[in-house]
Order: structure tokens, then C-alpha cells, then sequence
């Protein structure tokens, strides 16, 4: 009697080991049709001077500025302007994304986890977005060539062309965890939250603007087990607005600034700039499919059922 309670007893346990509804999958994140698409802005205000990139010596045919829009200009006279320059960068966006992370589909208790997520929201290559940049600060004049730039209170705006959104990835840095709710066999449905990094990044007139956000991703969608894989599927705005003051002093770099009065040329200017702010406005859609493999239980957790198992087995042949 005591050796056939031993058996039923030791047998559960076997099976709770092996039949446990607590299963661990490691998914692959697919492209297409997982990626987003929507709108993106990212702003930048500085503070700061610009200078001609005169030199007497090195560059005597050089751009030389000097403030106001009257008086005397000397043929030598190169002298800072005090500026801020806004940038704007933004518009829509539509991108393939890539990625791995691990979850534990339980439906027993009707919990999802996620481990070590990471997603490049950039897989197929950097996103091309549009750049209008204001300047504003003390109106002031240059030579060679010879222009007049007035700037009203608000700045001037005009476009320059294009910048590289070179990253954009979440990076799972702490909890991410979610409800199932039962939608058939091996179906849920699933509303989770996990803690990330978002990090974005751009190159403005030769200067890196890289921000990384503490930020909370919403996922929402399906999961489909099926033995020892897994389908989960998710569709998910992702919507915020965030501003920081980083007051970060740039790098001087050399930019060639389109003349105003008149128009046609260019003034090789040096600016001496401070990051003051940067912001981001994201509205975007999330598509995510990702396909996962079972992760196979622990092989001293199989080897321990298997044994167990046998000894049984040979016990209850004796009795």
C-alpha cells in the first residue's frame, strides 16, 4: 500500500514536470509583414555663433560675416554672429522591422512573459526624411560672396535637403509581461506591456542627434500555439511626444548656407553651436509577426523524469 501511494505520488510529479502548461518559446521576428509606418518628427533647438571660414593665411578667399545690416566692412573683418538654429525633420515613414525575444506562453494561468526583446524598426535600411532649418539671432551681412541675411524675430525657414534616420530599435530593459485570454484551441488573445529603451538617432549638418527614451511598448494581438511552435501577432499604435534639454555643446563644423539677398549663392559659414533641445513626435502603426520554436526543457529535468519514470516502473513489477 505504501510503495503504490510512493508510485502515484512520484508519478504526478513526472508528469506536472513534463506536462507543465508553462511553455517557453524563442521567436524570430519576420519581415515582411512585420514594420511601421506612419509619421515620425524629431526637432532640434540650438543656440550659439556662426563665423566666415575666412583665414588670412589658410583661406584669405573664404566667407567673412559680420552683424548688422549698415556700416563699414573692412576688407579683413571676419566677426561672430550670434545665432539659434531650429531643425525640422519628419514625415512619413514606412519601414520593414527585424527582431528576437523569448516568451513564455502560459495557459494555465493565462499569463504571457517576454525576455530579451529586441527590435530594429529600421531593418531594411535607414529612413530618408526631409530637414527645414530656421535661423534666427542678429540679422548680419557676409563677403565673398557678398549677401545680406535680415532675420525677423521668428527666423527665417528653408529647406535643406534630406537626413538619414540611421536607428531606430527598442531594446527590452526590464518587465514585460501580459494577459492571455482563450480564443480557441491553442489561440489567445494577449494584451502585454514591456519595458524598453527606444533609441533614435540622425546626422544633422555633420553633427550626430541620438536620444534614447525609457518608454513602456504596448503590444496587443494573437498568440497561436501549436506543439512546438508559435505564432504571435500584434497590430499597435505607438503614439508619444517627448522633448528633452540635453544642453550639449556641439562639435564646430563648416556648413554652406544658401544666400538670401540675393539668392543663388553660398556662404560658407562655421558654426559654434549648443544643443539646447531636442524633441520627437512619433505616430506610428506596429505590425509584428514573429515565429517561435519550443526551448527544450532543461536535459537534467528530462533525464530526472526518465529516471524516475523506470525506477517506478521496476518497483511496481516487484510488488
Amino acid at each position: 500500500m505504501h510503495r503504490s501511494r510512493l508510485f502515484w505520488a512520484i508519478l504526478g510529479a513526472v508528469g506536472a514536470l513534463r506536462l507543465a502548461p508553462a511553455q517557453l518559446y524563442d521567436f524570430n521576428v519576420v519581415a515582411p509583414p512585420s514594420g511601421i509606418s506612419g509619421n515620425l518628427a524629431i526637432s532640434a533647438r540650438t543656440q550659439g555663433t556662426l563665423i566666415g571660414n575666412y583665414d588670412p593665411d589658410t583661406n584669405p578667399n573664404g566667407t567673412r560675416t559680420k552683424p548688422g545690416l549698415f556700416g563699414s566692412f573692412d576688407p579683413t573683418e571676419n566677426v561672430p554672429v550670434e545665432v539659434s538654429i531650429g531643425a525640422a525633420i519628419g514625415g512619413a515613414i514606412n519601414r520593414q522591422a527585424s527582431g528576437t525575444f523569448r516568451a513564455t506562453v502560459d495557459g494555465g494561468n493565462n499569463t504571457i512573459t517576454f525576455e530579451n526583446l529586441s527590435l530594429n524598426f529600421l531593418a531594411n535600411g535607414p529612413a530618408v526624411l526631409p530637414v527645414t532649418i530656421t535661423l534666427a539671432g542678429q540679422s548680419f551681412r557676409t563677403r565673398n560672396p557678398s549677401s545680406t541675411y535680415i532675420l525677423p524675430s521668428q527666423g527665417i525657414s528653408f529647406p535643406i535637403g534630406t537626413v538619414n534616420l540611421s536607428q531606430f530599435t527598442a531594446v527590452q530593459t526590464g518587465v514585460g509581461a501580459g494577459v492571455l485570454t482563450p480564443a480557441g484551441a491553442g489561440t489567445y488573445d494577449f494584451t502585454a506591456g514591456v519595458l524598453v529603451d527606444l533609441t533614435l538617432a540622425a546626422n544633422l549638418l555633420g553633427n550626430p542627434l541620438a536620444q534614447t527614451i525609457p518608454f513602456v511598448l504596448p503590444l496587443q494581438g494573437q498568440v497561436v500555439v501549436q506543439g512546438n511552435s508559435a505564432v504571435i501577432t500584434s497590430l499597435q499604435p505607438l503614439n508619444f511626444s517627448q522633448s528633452f534639454n540635453p544642453n550639449l555643446d556641439l562639435p564646430a563644423f563648416e556648413f554652406g548656407l544658401p544666400t538670401i539677398l540675393p539668392p543663388g549663392s553660398t556662404a560658407n559659414l562655421i558654426f559654434d553651436l549648443t544643443l539646447e533641445e531636442i524633441g520627437f513626435e512619433v505616430d506610428l502603426d506596429i505590425n509584428l509577426r514573429a515565429e517561435g520554436t519550443l526551448v527544450p526543457e532543461p536535459a537534467s529535468l528530462s533525464a530526472l523524469g526518465l529516471g524516475l519514470t523506470a525506477l517506478l516502473l521496476r518497483r511496481r513489477r516487484r510488488a
